[in-house]
Order: C-alpha cells, then structure tokens, then sequence
C-alpha cells in the first residue's frame, strides 16, 4: 500500500479520535501475536501494519449497540 494522509484514514473511520485507538488496540494485537489481516504486510512495525488494514477496509469500529454488554460496563 502506499503512504497514505490522515485523510485516506479518515475516509474509513470518520473520527480521528476512533483512529487512534482503532490503530492503537489494533498494534497491541500484532504485538502480542495476532495474524495480520493482509495477505502480505509490506511493512514490518505493527503501527504501520495496523493503518494499513484500516486504509484496506479490513478492520473497523463496531457501534456500541452490536457489542453484547458494552451498555452494562462501568469505568472505574
């Protein structure tokens, strides 16, 4: 894939805030040993892995109402 702007992301994830930690929950599944979801990452940091798959329409944010529970959890 080629070096994308912020606003190549924003055209999947319309916050940049749900990007950040859309990009960010997604480096900590490539760390602890998750398969990248693109046939071959063409770069090796997770960070940029993550982005890629995100620019690729392969990994997105759920709405609040399709994750079971989401409404019942309290922040301590």
């Amino acid at each position: 894939m080629q070096n994308l702007t912020t606003e190549s992301y924003l055209k999947q994830i319309h916050n940049v805030y749900s990007l950040v930690i859309l990009a960010a929950k997604r480096t900590v599944g490539l760390t602890r040993g998750e398969k990248p979801l693109l046939e071959e990452p063409r770069r090796r940091k997770p960070m940029m892995i993550a982005l890629d798959e995100i620019a690729a329409g392969k990994i997105t944010i759920a709405p609040p109402e399709e994750i079971p529970d989401a409404a019942e959890e309290t922040i301590l």
